[in-house]
């Protein structure tokens, strides 16, 4: 599996928030009926807002959220981090210490730097998606928004391997696919195949045991991203291999050391037994292009 074209943020919070001025007020309302109509409608309702108050974060970001062009997405997010900023006013970042998310205000300029923060992660500007997300879960530590979950992806793949250390003993207790198998990569990438790795591996596989299958790619994945996962169903196993499956191809001999490690459980507990053993043979061959 190679580094994929979209990326499906199942994790991250979609909410409007609110302004002072009337015309601001009035563009968030715009927006609002932007959300809830499909297609060119949506856009033509964001360009309405920005009409009515041009420093609507929100119509910034929903028109991010329309455009296919990753480049041009990206501007669109700094254009609303650009506007929340303003917005918020003079010296935001100190007034706003410690009520970060719990004052709606700060939302859109939160939301709109994780969404950058994924796409930077893509065009490989690790430098600058890492220092998003830390400065998101510095102003939240409660993370309502699920931006450890990108963390992590984005230090694995920054190899900042001390850091991931660190982030795995806070995150001990937390079971979804997507930590669990980020932390068996990164164990492996660190010590190498062993009675520990292997451990580590498949206490993610308890977690879900459909990742394998859509890491293989045996079953294909779908056009567009769950809007709802729950731990251990297919729908979580696709969001995670739709985030972060590709780095299991970038790392040397991972994918075999899966298919090796995991057949035994794969062929027992998977209930289509074809794809188990299809999914196995395709991860020792490689899923990289």
């Amino acid at each position: 599996m190679t580094k994929r074209t979209t990326k499906s943020n199942v994790f991250l919070l979609r909410k409007v928030s609110s302004g002072t001025p009337d015309e601001l007020r009035l563009a968030q309302k715009k927006v609002s009926e932007a959300r809830a109509a499909e297609g060119k409608k949506r856009v033509a309702l964001a360009k309405e807002a920005l009409d009515i108050y041009a420093d609507c974060a929100e119509a910034h970001s929903l028109l991010a959220e329309e455009t296919t062009e990753r480049p041009a997405r990206i501007k669109h997010y700094r254009k609303a981090i650009a506007a929340a900023e303003k917005v918020l006013g003079a010296d935001w970042e100190r007034r706003y210490k410690g009520s970060f998310w719990l004052a709606s205000e700060t939302r859109p300029l939160m939301h709109a730097m994780a969404m950058l923060a994924i796409d930077l992660q893509w065009e490989d500007e690790l430098d600058e998606a890492l220092a998003i997300n830390r400065k998101l879960m510095e102003w939240n530590p409660t993370d309502n928004q699920g931006v450890h979950y990108n963390l992590a992806s984005c230090l694995y793949e920054a190899k900042c391997s001390d850091e991931l250390d660190r982030f795995f003993v806070k995150y001990d207790d937390e079971v979804s696919a997507s930590l669990s198998y980020i932390k068996a990569l990164h164990i492996f990438r660190k010590y190498g195949p062993s009675e520990r790795t292997n451990q580590v591996l498949l206490k993610a596989f308890e977690t879900n045991i459909h990742v394998p299958i859509y890491l293989a790619e045996v079953v294909p994945l779908p056009e567009e991203a769950p809007e709802t996962v729950g731990f251990g169903d297919e729908r979580e196993a696709a969001a995670y291999v739709m985030d972060a499956g590709y780095h299991w191809a970038d790392t040397d001999g991972a994918e075999k050391w899966m298919a090796e490690t995991l057949a035994p459980e794969l062929e027992k507990s998977y209930p289509d037994k074809e794809l188990a053993a299809k999914a196995i043979k395709q991860l020792k061959k490689g899923t990289k292009a």
